[in-house]
């Protein structure tokens, strides 16, 4: 039997010329730079979506506690002032949880609760708290489709502020039931801090 020849290229290997490399390294930095690009808006469309998630809950379970106060606890009806009617101003508004102390409430973030030892936050807690939660209640308010004229209906309006920084945030001033100021007791708008605000009516159905 005759052999048959051994091929010419037996000893040839197949590989990338240093122009090739160049090419696929450039095209690889390309897109590397164009996906860097993308995550700052992806990072903060992400914390919107989960600031969005975290203080829903937070308010749910404000508003829920609420419900299940006692309306004349709710509105502070003893430190309330009165108008003609016998009542309070239908414009009246005091932050919670009582006209004489407000105070803010604070949560971390997951959205538990940080309860304060003290009057203000220390510097312990204060590393735990990213959100602050300002609750402003109407006792009276005045819903366009009911003629009220007592104290059926109160307007609760819960603030959260992302506010990891601990920033001083202002409450807006003002006369206490001036109708000129429907913002009053509320957060006014501070650069570097994110405000949700949600709001809901309260019916008063236990004779008070």
């Amino acid at each position: 039997m005759t052999p048959l020849p051994l091929s010419s290229s037996h000893g040839k290997k197949a590989g990338f010329t240093l122009v090739e490399i160049a090419i696929a390294i450039s095209i690889l930095a390309v897109a590397l730079i164009a996906l860097l690009g993308l995550m700052p808006a992806g990072m903060s469309n992400f914390r919107k979506a989960m600031d969005a998630s975290v203080t829903a809950q937070i308010a749910q379970r404000l508003m829920h506690d609420m419900e299940e106060a006692e309306f004349s606890t709710l509105i502070d009806i003893t430190h309330l002032p009165t108008d003609a009617t016998g009542y309070c101003p239908p414009n009246f508004s005091f932050r919670a949880p009582i006209v004489q102390a407000p105070k803010l409430r604070y949560f971390d973030e997951q959205g538990e609760e940080v309860i304060l030892q003290g009057t203000t936050p220390s510097a312990l807690e204060r590393q735990q708290i990213v959100y602050h939660v300002n609750i402003r209640i109407i006792p009276r308010a005045i819903l366009p489709t009911i003629n009220e004229t007592g104290s059926n209906v109160a307007q609760i309006t819960i603030q959260i502020a992302r506010n990891p920084g601990n920033q001083t945030i202002p409450i807006v001033a003002g006369s206490a039931s001036d109708p000129n100021i429907p913002s009053r007791n509320l957060f006014q708008t501070t650069t570097g801090v994110t405000i949700l605000t949600y709001s809901a009516c309260l019916g008063n159905n236990q004779g008070i």
